[in-house]
């Protein structure tokens, strides 16, 4: 049985333009049901490549990620004359005609992507080795990896469009115009770019470093031509545009290999001075990780208003900072504690508030410093 559409009381305007409703209603659901067609067909190849690949290797960029996106587009192009030929259109003709061309370019942009991922991969592959080997800055080579992958895209995206019949001169000249539209409209992302080659070039940081940048804190993991991607202390990854990475200060906490550690201890005015001093000193040279403990200094540091503020520093290896922080601090309040050595801390005295209303109300709670004990 045939669906029909009753039109006897349509006016003739809506009766002119029924057909060409119909007809390219018909070809965009088509489309569209094909569109979806190829995204199932390629997350059926995702989630098959999951289950076969090792949870401790990476996906992107595997050749399960490849064969997805590719069944993809060998999907579209199947299945797309059935939509031409809703539209009309000869598509046996087309087929012979623009057939080759369109062979010639999904070829070309597969073999594009086996090359760009190959390049990618075997340049971060090799910096790893020439830094675990050499002590070389693989940081550049994750840096070209990603470059070459994006102008390997470009190029083989040219001659996929000369294989589909576009002339060169005209292709040149709107890829020229559409480069310039491009960069006016992305004129962020091109400073991110542009930011990111300077990163590369001066080198600020390197994979593996600890950094403070736009704010964030965390370790390098990777800087492509558009992104620096750290990872904070909590196992979050954070992407950061390049630009905004190179245009506010940043701090390297790990570049150099020995940190100096500042700490800052709080004593009673009534305490020993020289005690207190000698106590944080003793305990930070019998810290075995402690560098260079003939630079160690401690010292009066400030005359707070309820303390006597002592400072230590002292050089300890970048990678064991946090550690050796830790130690000391524990140290010097235990030796604190041994020795009669007191640390200020607030305190709260309740004072009996005799107003004329009631002479028996507690008024509000007030804060004082500890009253000074008698002698």
């Amino acid at each position: 049985m045939t669906f029909q559409i009753d039109t006897s009381g349509w006016p003739p305007w809506a009766l002119a333009i029924e057909p060409i409703f119909e007809k390219w209603g018909i070809v965009v659901l088509s489309a569209v049901v094909i569109g979806i067609v190829a995204g199932l067909m390629r997350r059926l190849v995702l989630l098959i490549g999951q289950r076969a690949i090792s949870k401790d290797k990476e996906f992107e960029g595997s050749n399960w990620d490849l064969a997805a996106s590719v069944t993809r587009i060998f999907a579209l192009i199947l299945l797309s004359p059935i939509p031409l030929g809703f539209a009309g259109y000869d598509w046996e003709v087309l087929v012979e005609k623009r057939g080759p061309g369109a062979v010639g370019a999904v070829a070309i942009l597969v073999i594009a992507v086996i090359v760009a991922n190959g390049v990618a991969r075997s340049l971060r592959r090799f910096g790893r080795k020439a830094h675990r080997r050499a002590g070389a800055d693989d940081t550049l080579f994750a840096f070209a990896a990603s470059l070459f992958k994006y102008l390997i895209f470009a190029v083989a995206i040219v001659f996929a469009l000369t294989q589909l019949g576009f002339p060169t001169a005209s292709l040149a000249a709107l890829l020229g115009a559409a480069g310039l539209a491009i960069g006016l409209a992305l004129q962020d992302t091109l400073k991110a770019v542009a930011a990111g080659i300077m990163l590369a070039i001066f080198r600020p940081f390197r994979i593996g470093d600890y950094v403070s940048a736009a704010g964030l804190d965390g370790e390098v993991i990777d800087i492509t031509p558009f992104l620096t991607q750290v990872k904070q202390i909590d196992n979050k990854i954070v992407s950061i545009t390049n630009d905004k990475v190179w245009a506010e200060p940043l701090i390297n906490h790990t570049r150099q290999t020995r940190r100096r550690l500042d700490l800052y201890f709080d004593i009673s005015y009534d305490d020993n001075m020289d005690l207190a001093l000698g106590l944080v000193r003793d305990v930070a040279n019998a810290h075995p990780r402690v560098l260079a403990k003939d630079e160690t200094w401690v010292g009066v540091h400030s005359l707070a208003s309820s303390s006597v503020q002592l400072r230590l520093r002292a050089y300890v290896a970048t990678p064991e900072f946090v550690d050796v922080r830790a130690g000391i601090t524990k140290g010097v309040k235990e030796a604190f504690d041994a020795n009669g050595v007191t640390i200020p801390f607030p305190h709260q005295v309740n004072v009996p508030y005799k107003g004329k209303a009631d002479a028996t109300e507690t008024g509000p709670l007030v804060q004082t410093a500890k009253p000074p004990e008698d002698d």
